[in-house]
């Protein structure tokens, strides 16, 4: 029996091609279907581990552990080509805490390595759980460190945290992603939402999208007065929470936005997470569901409920003529 013809070089190639993800922003996990596809492709031959190398370090730089961290460290002296990815998703520490000056040491050395092509990055991280007074100072200082040199970063998805890496008791240092110029695209979790965090967002010259997932202080800080005294930019403002604990429009202060913001260049949106069953707990269900959401690229374009401007006096008058007085909340 004759040996089968191989298939084209060309041909085989497409095949790599059409296996990759539909939207360019994805990353995917070691076990996902496609890492695997590509995995294989790298033992064909020396062109298809050429490129299938190349779309794994565009997809597939999933760095989900300690153990991951370290090979991916460990094989750069051999292939330095790895250090040119710009994607990343990074949860190295294991449990609850990060009180592992290794680890920390080595994302301090990954970000070193990485930071000048790394343009996207979800972190998955429980930074919250050091706190200054810890006497853990060391591991917060060499993250903070490291996450500073992310010069060209536009996108960042904090699973855990605000991305909370301050070094003094008081928390005086301004947030590391304020040294982050290029920064566009930026979601947190549990931020304190107040004047002091509106002054910092006003303050990026390239914000175009912000997401918070169960932020603090919403009641108590007129979004639109506090951004708009540091910027005039349009900005995109994405409120997301389960449906029992999002803010009601009615608790949103919204003096003067019409003043404020006449062309409405800032949309506040508020997105309720799915919560199927009373015993989940809305913590951990909005962290996972931003987690996939950051990895399938889609949580940017994610649209909620607009909250509008609050209606004239005149025209309330109005409406209350026509329709008599209503009880509703607005």
């Amino acid at each position: 029996m004759e040996n089968p013809m191989p298939l084209p070089l060309e041909l085989v190639l497409n095949v790599i091609t059409n296996s990759l993800p539909k939207y360019p922003n994805v990353l995917l996990a070691p076990s996902h279907p496609i890492t695997q596809t590509l995995l294989s492709f790298t033992l064909v031959c020396h062109e298809t581990r050429r490129v299938a190398n190349r779309y794994i370090r565009q997809y597939c730089v999933y760095l989900s552990s300690e153990a991951r961290l370290r090979a991916f460290l460990l094989e750069i002296p051999n292939r330095p080509e790895i250090r040119n990815i710009n994607s990343l998703f990074l949860a190295p520490f294991t449990g609850n805490t990060i009180d592992d000056l290794p680890t920390a040491t080595w994302v301090r050395e990954l970000f070193n390595y990485t930071c000048l092509n790394l343009k996207r990055l979800i972190i998955d991280i429980p930074l919250r759980s050091l706190y200054p007074e810890n006497d853990h100072l060391a591991v917060r200082a060499i993250l903070r460190e490291g996450f500073q040199r992310l010069e060209n970063l536009e996108e960042l998805v904090s699973v855990r945290d605000e991305l909370f890496l301050s070094i003094t008791h008081h928390g005086g240092e301004p947030p590391v992603w304020r040294s982050w110029t290029k920064l566009r695209r930026l979601a947190l979790y549990n931020v304190d939402a107040d004047s002091y965090f509106w002054r910092n967002v006003g303050q990026m010259p390239t914000l175009e999208t912000v997401v918070l997932t169960r932020a603090d202080s919403l009641r108590d800080f007129n979004i639109k007065k506090e951004y708009f005294k540091y910027a005039n930019r349009p900005l995109k403002v994405l409120l997301i929470n389960v449906e029992e604990d999002q803010i009601r429009f009615s608790h949103l202060p919204r003096i003067n936005w019409d003043k404020l913001d006449p062309e409405k260049k800032v949309t506040i949106m508020t997105y309720n997470v799915p919560c199927p069953f009373e015993e989940d707990d809305p913590i951990e269900i909005c962290q996972e569901y931003v987690r996939i959401g950051a990895e399938n690229g889609t949580i940017w374009e994610w649209e909620g409920e607009q909250i509008q401007h609050q209606p004239k006096i005149s025209d309330i008058r109005v409406l209350t003529r026509i329709t008599g007085p209503s009880t509703a909340e607005d």
